[in-house]
């Protein structure tokens, strides 16, 4: 491929019902595919890391395991040379209080840059302080504002994104459609911004939340352009032009996460 092209991958795995130490080997294995199936940037999922439901399955409890845990995806990151947006449970070391957060890992292997979500959402979600600070991350290939799952609902979010300098707008969600879904909010970030934005959802069907029918989408000037929906975890790659700011791909190329 051309210099200008960069292959992405959408994370599109079952991990709403945790535990952490299942979601880990479910994401490295998946990370290994998406690296095999040419991607450097790999985005996950809210809360992949322990899964969106851990603190109502399990309590919350001290470092919740979260410190050992990123450092082993900052040293993949590093391996593999791809920028990683990880969605996890992360624990400010000054404050103690707990984000639900994006961390973006880049290349050497370091955090270079976060999201901590502006605004939680019923029961599964009272564990986290809100975030207070919306600032896009410089990225090697792009500038990406990051916006979790309901922060992607209010458009005033991408527009102060875009007005920073943002060139994507990124949504890790838990999000299926429905009485409460998203509706059309990706399509007017999209439209009120003129930035593509990239969904990766999530699949699973709990008790809680049914995601066997959320969506992973890349929205292109305000339209769905690829789109995925099913019980089948997926690892889903599409191809992007970041100097022309277009999309290469006509499709998703859908990998197995067992695959790599």
């Amino acid at each position: 491929m051309r210099k200008s092209f960069m292959r992405v991958a959408l994370l599109h795995l079952d991990l709403s019902g945790g535990p952490q130490s299942d979601n880990i080997k479910k994401l490295r294995q998946a990370i290994a595919t998406a690296v095999q199936g040419g991607a450097t940037w790999v985005i996950t999922p809210e809360t992949a890391l322990q899964g969106y439901f851990f603190a109502l399955n399990d309590g919350l409890q001290s470092d919740h395991g979260w410190t050992a845990a990123v450092k082993e995806f900052c040293r993949l990151a590093a391996e593999y040379r791809i920028t990683l947006f990880l969605g996890c449970a992360e624990q400010d070391t000054l404050s103690e209080n707990w984000y639900n957060s994006c961390l973006v890992i880049g290349p050497e292997g370091q955090i270079i840059g976060r999201h901590r979500k502006l605004r939680s959402h019923g029961d599964a979600e009272q564990w986290a302080a809100k975030g207070k600070v919306l600032t896009p991350v410089a990225c090697a290939e792009l500038t990406a504002g990051i916006l979790i799952c309901a922060d992607s609902w209010y458009v005033n979010n991408a527009i102060g994104l875009k007005e920073q300098g943002a060139q994507v707008i990124i949504v890790p969600a838990a999000w299926p459609p429905g009485k409460c879904g998203p509706g059309d909010c990706w399509e007017a970030c999209s439209r009120n911004t003129h930035l593509p934005v990239w969904v990766c959802n999530q699949t699973g069907n709990r008790e809680r939340f049914d995601f066997s029918q959320a969506e992973s989408v890349v929205i292109v000037q305000g339209k769905k352009a690829l789109d995925y929906r099913g019980l089948e975890p997926a690892v889903l790659v599409f191809d992007w032009d970041f100097t022309e700011q277009r999309l290469v791909s006509k499709h998703f190329t859908i990998l197995s996460p067992e695959a790599g």
